[in-house]
């Protein structure tokens, strides 16, 4: 990790813009000589050997599950956590109908579901997917031997829908590429502010293709809603003029 960085995203962009995906990866970025190497000691290591990815819930707020199998953990992993500090990372680079809400993310930080968490980018909440751009979250959850369950672990990320633009179809589809994970760690004894943290690149194999169907409006029909709008509108406008004249 930089010595002066909280977040891996930090490390080759300080801006996500609509041209996220032309950055390079993270994985490019591991070795480069700005991040700050670690104590690297000969130590077994967890591994990932699977990785599943779904999106679970309906309507416009819905929940991205991620779920992990680290291979021959058991007494390594206990061994492994007990010298050493170790948060697994995870990178979500978001199409630009789908957004992070970063009040709510301060939320499961609060509540000690994430160690830490930022989103990078587009974070203005109010904006259609046509007028915004990319965005990233990046996730830093605590590895414990309480959080894993026989050497598996699901992490669940919120995740909310932008008005998609007028498409015949009905619906506007938005796909998820494959997320970036890495292992952080160092020492127990190391000092709290010190920037000896190892960064290792868990190397998972792509994910399945998460893909959103967000409903939207049918261009054909933009006569028919707006006059129907504005003759609601005005038909209240009066009702509120008649009522305060009245009474």
């Amino acid at each position: 990790m930089p010595c002066s960085r909280t977040y891996i995203g930090d490390a080759y962009t300080c801006t996500y813009t609509d041209q996220l995906a032309h950055h390079r990866g993270l994985a490019d970025m591991t070795d480069s000589g700005e991040l700050c190497n670690g104590l690297t000691d000969d130590v077994e290591l967890p591994t990932l050997s699977e990785l599943h990815r779904q999106l679970v819930g309906e309507g416009s707020h819905r929940r991205l599950v991620y779920s992990m199998k680290f291979g021959a953990c058991q007494d390594a992993m206990v061994n492994f956590l007990d010298g050493y500090d170790a948060h697994l990372v995870i990178i979500e680079k978001l199409p630009n109908g789908v957004f992070a809400d970063p009040f709510e993310l301060q939320h499961f930080v609060e509540r000690k579901v994430f160690l830490d968490v930022a989103v990078f980018g587009d974070t203005n909440l109010e904006l259609p997917s046509a007028l915004s751009n990319q965005s990233a979250v990046e996730i830093h959850f605590d590895l414990r031997p309480s959080t894993l369950t026989n050497c598996n672990l699901v992490v669940d990320l919120p995740l909310h829908a932008r008005y998609p633009p007028l498409d015949v179809s009905g619906y506007a589809t938005f796909e998820f590429g494959s997320p970036d994970l890495f292992l952080r760690y160092r020492k127990k004894e190391t000092h709290s502010d010190s920037c000896l943290w190892v960064l290792k690149n868990l190397e998972a194999a792509p994910a399945e293709k998460a893909a959103w169907r967000i409903p939207c409006g049918d261009e054909a029909h933009i006569g028919f809603v707006s006059s129907i709008t504005f003759l609601s509108a005005l038909v209240c406008s009066m009702s509120i003029v008649l009522a305060t004249l009245i009474f």
